[in-house]
């Protein structure tokens, strides 16, 4: 039994009208001749695939087709026969009110049926290419930020002839349409000027036609205070130029920072680790400690333990786009003296006497297995 339009653009005979469009849209890609080219058997389910969409789109071909079936629309003469259309035939058809153009133009390009006037130009002119650019700080850039000059290699507009590439005429191939010859139901791109129209009567010299030159240039960046390692500064329009006077790319700097000798980063926060003797942690000490805007004391109280951590507010990284800044963490790390005199020796024995000691019988249980 042959197909009726509904299986044809594989819709149940319920579908709306935008579902029976969205149908034929998908399928008419799929066999498109523009992406067949030279498969017979793709033409024909193209043409199939318009026909019964020429009568499903129109409501009242579409209500007679329902009410007497497809062998009696078909054979009565009601329908459209596309098989016996040419291709500029089927360009000019209309589909309740649209056209080929109106149905593709999102998917195939203005060039589908349209006028030489109307045609879209298939070369595009992209901007210039990004360059990345890698820059090595110290760590103390991070903190006070920094300026830097940095020399780039990079493709300039060329400025005999203003990034153009020379003289240009209209293509007497395709008379400035861009477009050439036939493929199917779609025209080909112009050889002769690679779509864009012109052609060059006068190529420039300094160029070669291209409209860019290689050129050598010191460009100023700015590093600011509390950015971070790995991080990626864009500076718009510094990188290469585009052909043909097309704009310029970006210029993308990364950053990579020098470990400090002593802080050590998390976020925005920073942590200093302090080495102290047992002395100073049993007694209590003032240390000065540094910390990156200047020296400050800090208060050890008796009895510290090692991996002890005392918390400096506003005195981390500074906070980027913000008026602040994080915190600076002080670890205690306890170092026991490697020498020491018999006089501290038996000081030390004596303050052992006088020391509550620590019961170890719980962990030695706790341990045996």
């Amino acid at each position: 039994m042959a197909k009726n339009y509904y299986d044809i653009l594989e819709v149940s005979r319920s579908a709306t009208a935008d579902e029976i469009k969205k149908s034929y849209r998908k399928l008419a890609r799929k066999y498109h001749p523009d992406t067949n080219a030279g498969d017979k058997t793709a033409e024909s389910k193209f043409k199939e695939l318009s026909e019964a969409y020429a009568v499903l789109s129109d409501p009242e071909k579409r209500k007679e087709y329902d009410s007497i079936g497809h062998d009696a629309f078909t054979s009565g003469g009601r329908g459209f026969n596309f098989n016996n259309m040419n291709y500029d035939d089927m360009k000019n058809f209309n589909f309740n009110g649209a056209s080929f153009e109106d149905l593709f133009g999102d998917m195939f390009g203005s060039s589908f049926g349209a006028k030489k006037q109307r045609r879209r130009k298939t070369k595009t002119i992209k901007k210039g290419d990004d360059i990345t650019y890698a820059i090595t700080i110290p760590f103390k850039d991070t903190i006070l930020g920094s300026n830097y000059e940095i020399t780039l290699n990079r493709n300039i507009h060329c400025q005999s002839c203003n990034g153009t590439g020379g003289k240009k005429s209209t293509c007497s191939h395709c008379n400035g349409s861009g477009v050439y010859g036939s493929n199917g139901l779609f025209q080909t791109t112009c050889s002769m000027c690679q779509g864009t129209g012109e052609i060059y009567v006068d190529k420039c010299k300094s160029c070669g036609g291209r409209g860019t030159v290689l050129s050598s240039s010191k460009i100023k960046v700015k590093i600011p205070a509390g950015i971070d390692n790995g991080a990626k500064m864009k500076i718009s329009g510094q990188g290469n130029a585009g052909d043909y006077g097309a704009s310029y790319g970006d210029l993308y700097i990364e950053i990579n920072v020098e470990p400090s000798p002593i802080y050590e980063r998390n976020g925005n926060d920073l942590s200093l680790k302090l080495d102290i003797d047992i002395f100073e942690a049993t007694l209590g000490s003032k240390i000065t400690i540094p910390t990156p805007y200047g020296a400050i004391v800090l208060n050890i109280p008796a009895g510290a333990k090692s991996g002890q951590k005392f918390r400096i507010k506003g005195k981390g990284m500074p906070i980027m786009k913000k008026d602040t800044k994080g915190d600076l963490y002080i670890v205690l790390n306890i170092i026991a003296p490697e020498q020491i005199s018999e006089h501290t020796k038996q000081l030390l024995n004596e303050a052992k006497n006088n020391t509550i000691p620590i019961d170890r019988n719980e962990l030695l249980t706790q341990g045996t297995l």
